[in-house]
């Protein structure tokens, strides 16, 4: 009879259902390869599912035989894994009271034991449904609609919003069009590719406003996505004219290999940027036309500001994370990083000329023709406007930034960084 119960192998894998199953699969498998039985510890070694591996099972049991823990080999050796409950199971089957010591009553010869499978003593659940009834295509849309009035930070919003439309096609090349051209392919030399990507990423005048349409929506645009990929844009430009060296870690940002969309600062930004656009328009009256991206007439440099307000302003919104719960005049006082600082005058605020965002700025004046940019930051508790002036002496950072680019941008993507 054996000293091992299969009440303890529930009791101890209850919440690991799976596990159970497995294991009697393992099992019947004979997927124990060894098996050791001494002083309250099964030591075994059972083989993985689907590929030549064996891990090295402990299951530690208390003094009434019931399992205390068990620790494993495979990545989920800490969580109660299938091969745990295998080496149990195999104990159940091999184990015999009279292999242990203990002063346990034996079963009465005419108590018949009685077996379950798995399945029968876990039963499928009913599928559960909240709803009287299934909801329509109506239902779905007029639900859409309501979320659209609360902005797109809805959560819900975005999941039933529907499935963006074919990528359009660009009226120019893309980068990887360029470097995957068979001219481009052909050519020997880093110089000789450099002087065919200036060439083939020239961008007509006619085209550039035509392109800042086509990508209107930005994040939500898969055009917008196409044009800037491979590019060097506007909200990088602080950190490559301020970058005392070039490190990897840099170019990877530029690149885009690192996925910032669970960065919570990240996040609050998207949230909440509708928030700071409707308290701009509260403020000031002036309405927001959304823009895709600007791009230079060389083809590799672009700007994409967050709307666009007359012929003559851009406007950049910033929803700063670490400042999301101070006033304006609080993020000044206490956060050194703080974008802004007091207008010297006394009157407002400006933004600081030695951060990132005064470089974004003013790439995006630049870009787009305009001689002036509302920068708007907004926090829970405040929101600042401030009118920054074009800096005509800014676009002598245009070759910087061009030479930055081929010397370290390009070469990594010709690489296949992209």
């Amino acid at each position: 009879m054996s000293a091992l119960s299969i009440s303890s192998l529930i009791s101890f894998f209850g919440e690991e259902q799976k596990s159970i199953t497995k294991g009697e699969n393992h099992y019947k498998s004979g997927h124990v390869e060894s098996f050791n039985y001494s002083q309250g510890i099964l030591r075994g070694e059972v083989h993985a599912s689907m590929r030549n591996k064996v891990y090295k099972v402990t299951v530690y049991l208390d003094s009434e035989n019931a399992i205390r823990s068990s620790e494993c080999e495979c990545p989920r050796g800490k969580f109660k894994c299938s091969h745990a409950a295998t080496l149990f199971i195999h104990g159940i089957y091999n184990v015999s009271r009279t292999d242990v010591e203990c002063n346990w009553k034996k079963r009465k010869a005419n108590t018949p034991l009685s077996w379950q499978s798995v399945e029968e003593m876990f039963p499928p659940t009913k599928q559960y449904c909240c709803l009287s009834r299934n909801p329509t295509q109506s239902d779905r849309s007029s639900l859409y609609r309501d979320l659209q009035e609360y902005g797109r930070f809805t959560g819900l919003c975005w999941l039933m919003s529907p499935e963006p439309a074919t990528v359009s096609n660009l009226p120019i090349p893309t980068i990887e069009d360029i470097i995957y051209s068979e001219e481009f392919l052909k050519l020997q030399g880093s110089q000789q590719q450099i002087d065919c990507l200036v060439r083939q990423a020239k961008i007509p005048d006619e085209y550039i406003l035509k392109i800042s349409d086509i990508t209107i929506g930005q994040r939500n645009n898969p055009t917008w996505h196409l044009a800037r990929r491979g590019r060097l844009t506007a909200s990088n430009f602080g950190c490559v004219l301020k970058a005392k060296r070039v490190t990897q870690s840099l170019l990877k940002g530029l690149l885009g290999e690192y996925d910032l969309s669970g960065v919570k600062a990240v996040q609050w930004g998207v949230n909440n940027e509708q928030e700071a656009l409707k308290a701009f328009t509260m403020l000031t009256g002036k309405t927001v036309q959304e823009t895709g991206i600007w791009l230079d007439a060389s083809g590799i440099l672009g700007a994409s500001p967050d709307g666009i307000v007359d012929d003559e302003t851009v406007l950049e919104a910033k929803c700063p994370y670490t400042e999301r719960n101070l006033t304006i005049e609080e993020a000044i006082a206490t956060s050194p990083t703080f974008c802004l600082k007091k207008a010297q005058d006394g009157n407002g605020y400006v933004l600081k000329k030695d951060h990132v965002y005064w470089d974004q700025v003013q790439g995006e004046i630049f870009f787009t023709q305009r001689k002036f940019c509302y920068f708007v930051v907004w926090t829970s508790k405040d929101v600042a406007v401030v009118k920054i002036e074009q800096d005509e002496t800014w676009d002598a950072n245009i070759p910087v930034l061009k030479e930055f680019y081929f010397k370290h941008i390009f070469p990594k993507i010709v690489e296949g960084a992209l």
